[in-house]
């Protein structure tokens, strides 16, 4: 089923720091097949925001606001953009891929990659690392669930990453290109998870020369990505599939909600959800561990990777992907008191972080323009100030929940001491 909900799609670009490029974590398993080392960065140094397009109100004839084909500066040109970035070290962007139907009527896919090979272009030019991201419902099949053998979902995921990678390649910028990855991909369990990975990276790799086997690929959880129950069913052999196919490889976990029961199975945990981890939830930071743990398999996440870390180094990793709002400040109602909500935060940066020292990320945004308030502020790292020749500064305003500056919380997250 495609998604027709235009907050779920966009464009856009993350953007993460304190990103290093090499080589593998760690000897394969002897007997192996060699394979090439990855030159790709290891997930757990990533560092990430998430940098978007313009949003445009809703025009005639439109049910929802879409975005704009340019990337949000806040009126600075993208090569000024891209050195505030690089000067303030964030240093690896993903790069998103709008769905069509969320562009204003009439652009065309060559529009919409034209203006990310601009960027791509700026940050290869300063040597950033890049990867490529787009918002896609994976679960449609040409038969009913199980068939396997064809996925219009995924297959238009594929044939979005390959033409670009493949320009990239023909233009001579794909040097900073890291992996690709899909989000919110709406899948029923942890079976179709496992399954359409294998099948996107063996499709990108028919159609790029292999270009995956020394990149990286990251998916998320099924439903909106924060669910793992039984994603350990597929043992060593699920990992050697993966291994074979890319250079490196990451699950991320998104904070949100599934859709209802019609649309995506998980809807059935929709109640449990809001009452143990949505956003007027009153449990304990231990109690939401344990919801995630039992509930939306986070165990099952554990212990797969942590199992098989040794065998597979470069394939066993979890990047944090943030929110509904992108950032970290949609989680709860963080207005109220007593201030119970921000204990998801807490509960998350303890279980993904601190217990099992997953400390790749990407949430906030880039620019926001100086005078911002609530969420044109609470997400957004740099605000530029239109009236003062643009002049760029970092965001040390209260977040959400008045525990940090919100620059502060961003740098914080990755750090296993940070108080949250």
């Amino acid at each position: 089923m495609a998604t027709s909900r235009r907050r779920f799609l966009g464009i856009g670009i993350s953007v993460a720091g304190a990103a290093v490029a090499g080589g593998t974590l760690g000897v394969e398993v002897a007997g192996a097949a060699p394979l090439a080392g990855p030159v790709s960065q290891n997930p757990d140094s990533i560092r990430g925001i998430k940098w978007r397009t313009v949003r445009r109100p809703a025009q005639p004839g439109d049910n929802f606001d879409t975005f704009g084909v340019r990337f949000d500066t806040q009126g600075l040109s993208y090569r000024t953009a891209v050195a505030s970035l690089f000067n303030n070290d964030f240093k690896t962007v993903v790069l998103r891929v709008a769905n069509m139907g969320d562009l204003p009527r009439g652009t065309t896919k060559k529009q919409r990659n034209d203006e990310i090979i601009k960027v791509l272009g700026e940050l290869n030019r300063r040597g950033i690392n890049v990867y490529l991201w787009k918002r896609q419902w994976l679960q449609r099949s040409d038969k009913s669930w199980g068939a396997y053998n064809r996925h219009p979902g995924a297959d238009e995921f594929i044939a979005d990453m390959t033409a670009l990678i493949q320009r990239a390649k023909r233009e001579g910028i794909a040097g900073s290109l890291q992996g690709v990855m899909p989000v919110e991909t709406n899948l029923n369990n942890c079976a179709e998870v496992r399954n359409r990975a294998l099948y996107i990276a063996r499709g990108i790799n028919d159609r790029t020369g292999d270009w995956l086997k020394t990149h990286t690929l990251m998916v998320p959880g099924a439903g909106m990505g924060p669910y793992f129950k039984g994603i350990h069913d597929g043992g060593t052999t699920w990992l050697r599939q993966m291994r074979a196919q890319t250079g490196r490889f990451a699950f991320l976990y998104k904070h949100m909600i599934s859709h209802p029961e019609a649309i995506c199975r998980l809807g059935r945990l929709n109640d449990r959800w809001l009452t143990n981890v949505g956003y007027e939830a009153k449990k304990t930071v231990d109690e939401q561990i344990r919801f995630l743990r039992t509930t939306m398999g986070l165990a099952d996440l554990e212990r797969y990777l942590h199992g098989h870390r040794a065998q597979f180094p470069n394939h066993t990793h979890v990047v944090f992907w943030g929110d509904i709002g992108d950032g970290i400040f949609s989680m709860s109602s963080l207005d109220n008191r007593p201030r119970w909500n921000y204990n998801t935060v807490r509960a998350l940066h303890k279980l993904l972080v601190k217990q099992n020292h997953w400390h790749g990320h990407f949430f906030n945004f880039p620019f926001t323009h100086e005078g911002a308030t609530r969420t044109d502020l609470w997400g957004y790292l740099i605000t530029v100030d239109r009236r003062n020749g643009y002049a760029r500064a970092k965001n040390h305003h209260w977040n959400r929940a008045k525990t940090h500056s919100v620059w502060n919380e961003w740098h914080a997250w990755s750090r296993e001491n940070a108080a949250f």
